[in-house]
């Protein structure tokens, strides 16, 4: 036999060979744990990400029905400083109606209740003691898809009657 048997002990030696090593697998036992936590980390991190940015576009949408109700109020305004006549009660305000936002989809107001201040109304004059209250409660409304985002409004405002024509109502304010 021309060959030389080696000794398993010698091999083993050899620096040119790896050997497996007592302490084999011992860092992928830490590394499992800790890819675990990242991946967790990272998921939770996703997922509040995702429920914020749902909030957000929720309270944008409450808040642009809020902005349709102020606008329901400032159209409520003008039409008392130019069309409501206290004596006798007009049509000018439309109170129950939906009323739709022009140039802004899906917007709407809706004048709830309007409570008239009683008469005789206060002249209009340099001082801003005599003014009378008219309460009003309008709605705003809108509406995305299939649903409906609708806020409340309260506001009163401060009336007087115009010299030159006291069946006519003037804002001198609001609260």
């Amino acid at each position: 036999m021309g060959g030389t048997y080696q000794n398993p002990i010698d091999r083993r030696r050899r620096p040119h060979q790896a050997g497996v090593s007592d302490d084999s697998g011992f860092v992928l036992i830490l590394v499992l744990p800790v890819a675990m936590l990242l991946m967790m980390t990272a998921l939770s991190l996703v997922t509040r990400s995702n429920s914020a940015a749902v909030a957000a576009a929720r309270e944008s949408k409450a808040q642009a029905a809020r902005m349709a109700a102020e606008y329901g109020f400032n159209q409520l305004m003008a039409k008392v400083n130019t069309e409501y006549d206290s004596n006798p009660v007009t049509s000018a305000l439309v109170i129950g109606n939906k009323i739709d936002i022009d140039d802004s989809p899906g917007a709407s107001y809706t004048i709830i209740s309007l409570d008239l201040p009683v008469s005789p109304v206060g002249s209009c004059s340099d001082f801003d003691t005599n003014n009378a209250l008219l309460y009003a409660t309008i709605e705003g409304n809108l509406t995305v898809g299939s649903k409906d985002y609708k806020r409340k409004i309260f506001r009163t405002l401060k009336v007087c009657a115009p010299a030159s024509n006291p069946n006519k109502l003037r804002t001198r304010g609001f609260s």
